[in-house]
């Protein structure tokens, strides 16, 4: 067997440290930014706030609940089961998770102010997302 053959270079106990050794030294360039560090502040709030609202304004009923919202359909209003509003609570720690990881990874190619831009999107759009969200709760709270 040729070495070109056996195990693939990326999957050895070397390069796996190495990739940790980047996103560690990535993650303390980042942290040594007031600005870095105050937009993942200001996203963990955000996310933080959202499970609260989520938390507090679920019910458990044996009623179907309104959880999206079509114009163009023949039934306007689509419903779901009353846990089905847990998934906004996943929504929100998956967007705290994966936007800071993407952002470090913007961070080191693309360079510091795409990241800072990019974050500062995140935060748009968890301030649209929890209005919307807020919406739902109200909504599903009415039946």
């Amino acid at each position: 067997m040729r070495p070109s053959q056996g195990r693939d270079r990326g999957s050895s106990p070397r390069a796996r440290t190495t990739n940790a050794m980047k996103v560690k030294n990535l993650f303390l360039e980042a942290i040594k930014s007031r600005i870095f560090s105050a937009l993942w502040v200001v996203i963990l709030l955000q996310v933080i706030s959202l499970v609260i609202l989520v938390a507090t304004n679920i019910h458990s009923n044996h009623l179907q609940i309104p959880v999206r919202f079509n114009a163009f359909s023949t039934s306007q209003y689509f419903r779901d089961q009353w846990f089905y509003l847990f998934n906004f609570i996943i929504f929100g720690i998956t967007i705290l998770i994966a936007n800071g990881l993407i952002s470090l990874k913007i961070l080191e190619v693309k360079g510091r102010h795409l990241a800072l831009s990019f974050l500062w999107f995140t935060v748009a759009i968890l301030l649209i997302a929890t209005i919307l969200i807020a919406s739902i709760l109200r909504i599903a709270g009415i039946q």
